[in-house]
């Protein structure tokens, strides 16, 4: 499959082809103050939170978003909450002129949950194998990468993922669908490691 590259507000956004009469549906995990507004000084997407993506931009008919949200919130309830934690600063040079936070704790959880998602008219071919991680900065000079790289080394942190956003996307234009809440049950091996978590309930992409 060829994509073609979108320059939007989104910043640099490679898209799969499209038909007549569809639309471009996509999941992510928002990253949950305090960390949003300290990532979004130094991050170069106007207007977009910093966020993991764990299904990128699909082409699907308009008529099939309702039974693709159900299906999704399904497999969401079934999933359960997880810690994000931030890792290293890594960047895909010089496949790709993008920045970004690895995710260290909840790669594999990520990379689950996407492999779960991607269902129906949401599996097909990505541009990239997925990789779990935050975006600082796409389509910009090195020297705008290096300084983003190295400003947002304050922000490391972790945080818990309640619930995955939904949402149908183009260049300049983002329509959230609905916020799907992952499982109710918090694994022990979460609470009894990470016990300050609950303490800080801004710590929750969502407050469930």
């Amino acid at each position: 499959m060829s994509f073609y590259v979108e320059q939007s507000r989104l910043g640099l956004v490679y898209l799969p082809p499209r038909k007549e009469g569809q639309v471009y549906l996509g999941m992510i995990i928002p990253v949950p103050e305090p960390y949003a507004g300290e990532l979004q000084k130094v991050t170069k997407t106007d207007g977009v939170p910093p966020h993991v993506t764990i299904v990128e931009p699909r082409a699907v008919d308009r008529e099939q978003v309702p039974d693709i949200q159900a299906q999704a919130a399904e497999i969401c309830r079934s999933f359960s909450p997880f810690v994000i934690s931030f890792g290293n600063i890594g960047d895909f040079r010089p496949v790709s002129p993008v920045v970004f936070i690895e995710v260290q704790r909840g790669h594999e959880a990520c990379k689950e949950l996407a492999k779960r998602l991607r269902f129906g008219p949401l599996d097909t071919e990505s541009r990239f194998p997925y990789y779990p991680h935050i975006t600082l900065g796409t389509n910009v000079t090195n020297e705008d990468l290096d300084r983003v790289a190295a400003l947002s080394k304050r922000s490391h942190g972790f945080f818990m993922v309640d619930g995955v956003d939904c949402s149908l996307l183009e260049p300049n234009h983002v329509e959230q669908l609905a916020i799907l809440q992952l499982g109710s049950g918090v694994p022990e091996s979460v609470t009894g490691e990470i016990p300050e978590i609950f303490a800080h309930p801004q710590l929750h992409t969502r407050k469930c």
